[in-house]
């Protein structure tokens, strides 16, 4: 694949509106309501359909079922991990608990619960932002969709085979249809019901796999794609303002339509739109600021810092993430994705 595409650049644009939606959700400052701009379920979206695009091919293009698996796992595992322990650890200091209370059965839950990716089942800390405006917010909110990526990892052999079986417009175009189906109807229910165990359901796997195979198929269909040029950014972002004209509560037209035409614009973004240069030159810092921007958004508002000053607590949080994102990659993220080439034998 080219090297100068913009996927990097809209890695680290979908991590920062995530953020950006996260300042305004958990500090409730009106002042900070500018931040709006963004859109979590596009910007969430985006990191989904890039991960098709990428792990598919990075599947495709791994001569080894193991050599992909370690591959997969180093670019997620270490990262969070750390984030997790560090929490669980660190949290200690702004507890409202004395230590000997704070080390106990719900920390060890926490620790278990989030090291094997099962988030929901124990998402806070014992007295660890408990008086912060939004009540119940879990310590690290932006980790439930790891345990989906890691599904996407697991299941992308698999689809691969189908694919190469019986053709990928087959296969990719019945899972999508699935996927759809899946969201909307848990959606309808939520919303029919009032019960939020429906809304939960829709948004984990395979719901999200509606944007994850699109982005496969972007893939696979790279070449025909770039043709279109310009067009196709204008028909991908003509059909998701009409996407947005449908209730995307129920399978209907516009559920389908919205990640097919979100796709077209990651797409043309990606390969058709000017190359806007490495964002990456100091690092890859998108999962680093993903995983990294909600328990310190939380730890800041605890501390007043948005109350005193809203922006200079998004001046402040900035760096933090930005620093400790810079940290991440180099001796934690870097470090377990290199590897030492094999030495070739020298020539006779």
């Amino acid at each position: 694949m080219n090297r100068h595409n913009n996927f990097d650049l809209l890695r680290l644009i979908a991590a920062a509106g995530v953020m950006a939606l996260h300042v305004v959700d958990l500090s409730r400052e009106p002042t900070l309501s500018f931040l709006l701009w963004a859109d979590t379920k596009i910007a969430l979206s985006i990191f989904f359909i890039i991960s098709g695009y990428l792990v598919y091919m990075s599947c495709e293009r791994t001569p080894s079922l193991g050599e992909y698996t370690a591959k997969r796992l180093r670019r997620i595992v270490p990262a969070y991990a750390a984030v997790v322990l560090a929490c669980a650890f660190l949290g200690c200091l702004i507890s409202t608990l004395p230590p000997s209370d704070y080390f106990g059965k719900a920390w060890w839950q926490y620790l278990g619960a989030n090291l094997s990716f099962l988030n929901f089942l124990q998402p806070s800390l014992p007295g660890v932002f408990v008086h912060n405006p939004m009540p119940g917010a879990p310590v690290n909110g932006a980790l439930w969709t790891i345990k989906v990526e890691l599904m996407f990892y697991a299941i992308v052999p698999v689809i691969l085979w189908l694919t190469r079986r019986f053709g990928h417009h087959l296969v990719l175009g019945l899972g999508f249809i699935g996927s759809c189906l899946w969201w909307g109807g848990f959606m309808h229910l939520a919303y029919s019901t009032g019960k939020s165990g429906y809304f939960e359901l829709a948004k984990q796997m395979p719901g999200q796999l509606m944007f994850f195979l699109p982005g496969a198929w972007c893939y696979c269909e790279r070449d025909a794609l770039r043709r279109l040029g310009w067009r196709l950014g204008a028909i991908g972002l003509v059909l998701l303002l009409l996407a947005y004209q449908w209730d995307q509560t129920r399978p209907t037209v516009g559920v389908f339509l919205y990640p097919l035409a979100l796709s077209a614009c990651v797409s043309w973004a990606a390969h058709n739109l000017r190359y806007l240069g490495s964002v990456t030159r100091h690092g890859d810092f998108s999962y680093g600021i993903y995983i990294l921007h909600f328990p310190i958004i939380q730890a800041l508002v605890q501390f007043g810092v948005f109350k005193a000053s809203p922006l200079g607590g998004v001046a402040l949080l900035l760096v933090l993430v930005g620093g400790l994102a810079w940290l991440c990659w180099h001796f934690i993220e870097a470090p377990m994705l290199w590897r030492k080439p094999a030495l070739q034998a020298a020539p006779a």
